[in-house]
């Protein structure tokens, strides 16, 4: 075990990012959260002798993110942290300093997950303060949590009106490349709004999809490697397996990925980040604010109203734990709840009418019976 006296923080996440064994996709999701770590205590630490003390918080969060991700593969940040840097405060601090940042609440929960997954490798390999106590950390943090309602997901009930927008939108005639390009670009954009309605999959499920997976529009399910590389299926509606197949129909290619680029890169698979401004765009137009995210949180409140069971739910949103369903949707399924509990609950004097007549049946079955 090296010494922690002979270490930077930074070289400590360096040595544990090269020895994990997880997907790529894991590995990039780890190698962001934690550089974002780091971005934190540079940013809220300032450094003396006597140890740090801490600075003014910046608010650009877009700014910060964006350099996590641009630092991938580089040096972890310009300055050096000591690890006297962590102490019990940290994860709670961490937490506090994406909230105020405006992180997501995903990014929130994969960046401290991220954090206490390289604290808890890092007091095994003795590179940590002998004060530090990861218990201690995680309990701040759960109290923290406790203090804060989780946020309630308040998607703009007119989301459909983004699907609207696509579907009106007319599709240009003629025969010049320049037409055709133009055509299928509205057609895949149509598809991909229909599909991610339909699913309420996670953007990165709906883009990692290929034609087979869909069979070009025919399948009403398929399976998608969701979060933590798990399984699970998603569902498409006859309106999204028409627009695939007409998507599909129009383009007469043999490319793999069900949406593809029809610009300069013609026929690579088409990036989250473009599906993402296909939503950003059209919100924009409409003047409202929205993200693919938010058809999912439409499509489980819209389950939730009609009186889906949170089990269901959480089947089919993906989540592992129908905790975090409970958490994050238990303000919506609160008045289907109510209406379940007002169609099945008896007035006391209906309930003693109708145990007077479950009475009244026995007596007549035993007398038929002798």
């Amino acid at each position: 075990m090296a010494s922690n006296a002979n270490l930077s923080l930074n070289s400590c996440i360096e040595m544990y990012l090269r020895q994990l064994v997880e997907s790529p996709r894991t590995q990039r999701t780890y190698d962001v959260g934690l550089r974002t770590f780091l971005l934190y205590l540079t940013e809220t630490r300032s450094f003396t002798k006597k140890g740090f003390r801490n600075k003014k918080k910046s608010t650009n969060a877009k700014q910060e993110s964006t350099r996590a991700i641009k630092l991938t593969n580089r040096t972890l940040v310009e300055r050096e942290l000591p690890v006297d840097v962590i102490d019990t405060n940290v994860l709670e601090g961490f937490q506090a300093w994406l909230a105020q940042k405006s992180y997501s609440r995903f990014s929130q929960r994969t960046y401290l997950a991220s954090a206490r997954a390289f604290l808890n490798y890092a007091l095994g390999e003795d590179w940590l303060p002998e004060s530090f106590s990861l218990e201690r950390a995680r309990a701040k943090l759960r109290n923290i949590k406790k203090r804060g309602s989780y946020p309630i997901p308040r998607p703009d009930p007119a989301l459909p009106r983004l699907i609207a927008y696509f579907d009106e939108m007319p599709l240009p005639e003629g025969d010049n490349e320049k037409t055709k390009r133009a055509r299928l670009q509205i057609l895949r954009n149509r598809a991909f709004v229909h599909l991610l309605y339909s699913s309420a999959g996670r953007l990165s499920e709906v883009a990692s999809l290929d034609r087979k997976d869909v069979a070009d529009g025919r399948r009403r399910e398929t399976i998608v490697q969701g979060k933590g590389d798990k399984e699970r299926f998603i569902f498409i509606t006859p309106e999204a397996r028409a627009a695939i197949s007409l998507y599909i129909a129009e383009r007469r290619d043999e490319y793999e990925p069900l949406f593809i680029s029809h610009g300069r890169n013609y026929g690579a698979r088409f990036t989250k980040m473009s599906l993402w401004r296909v939503i950003s765009h059209a919100a924009k137009k409409l003047n409202m604010d929205a993200s693919p995210h938010d058809f999912r949180h439409f499509r489980a409140r819209q389950m939730l109203e009609q009186g889906a069971p949170l089990e269901a739910i959480q089947e089919i949103l993906g989540h592992s734990d129908i905790g975090t369903t409970r958490r994050v949707y238990a303000h919506y399924s609160k008045p289907s709840i109510r209406t379940i509990f007002e169609r099945t609950t008896l007035s006391p004097h209906d309930a003693a009418r109708a145990a007077e007549a479950q009475e009244n049946e026995g007596d007549s079955q035993s007398k038929e019976a002798r």
